[in-house]
């Protein structure tokens, strides 16, 4: 959850608590409180108040409601709508292939591969983490572990690749090295 959504999610509480504290205040007698919430009810800027508070409020969960309902989050799974169907092929799938396609790569260690669905536009992007010890040419092993990582996912989903990040680091000298 980013910043923007705790920001209002913080604010849409406090309003909502305020707001449901001054309408049960008002409805039940408490001792030293009463009079005063009785006097501020009489005022006009008390039910204007309110009404704003409300209104506000009734804003924001209409925002909130459609940002739900419309909303998608990231797919766990790639779905294909085939004329006869659904095809359901799961990120492990995804990722192992990748990860198996990459293995054989010599001096090539603790490789790990993150899938980034995007069913709608039946799409995959891949980001691949690994080590590399005693190598020399990285950018060559970062281009030979991109091809791999593409080719056997497209091959395997019939599905383009659109983009396939390689991050590398050299355990010998701590260097890291990034092919986009």
């Amino acid at each position: 959850m980013n910043g923007f959504n705790r920001f209002l999610l913080v604010l849409i509480g406090i309003l909502g608590l305020v707001s449901v504290g001054l309408l049960v205040l008002g409805v039940y007698d408490v001792p030293r409180l009463s009079p005063l919430i009785e006097q501020w009810q009489d005022q006009q800027w008390y039910s204007y108040t309110i009404l704003s508070l409300g209104g506000f409020l009734a804003f924001v969960l209409v925002i909130l409601l459609f940002t739900g309902l419309l909303s998608r989050s990231k797919g766990q799974r790639l779905l294909i709508q085939t004329g006869d169907g659904n095809i359901t092929i799961s990120k492990q799938t995804i990722e192992r292939t990748a990860l198996e396609s990459i293995r054989g790569i010599n001096g090539v260690r603790s490789p790990r591969v993150n899938a980034d669905i995007h069913s709608k536009k039946e799409t995959i992007a891949l980001e691949v983490d690994c080590s590399v010890f005693g190598q020399e040419g990285l950018p060559t092993i970062g281009k030979d572990i991109q091809e791999r990582a593409k080719n056997a996912v497209e091959s395997l989903l019939e599905l383009p690749v659109t983009k396939t990040r390689v991050r590398i680091s050299d355990t010998k000298t701590k260097t890291s090295e990034r092919v986009v």
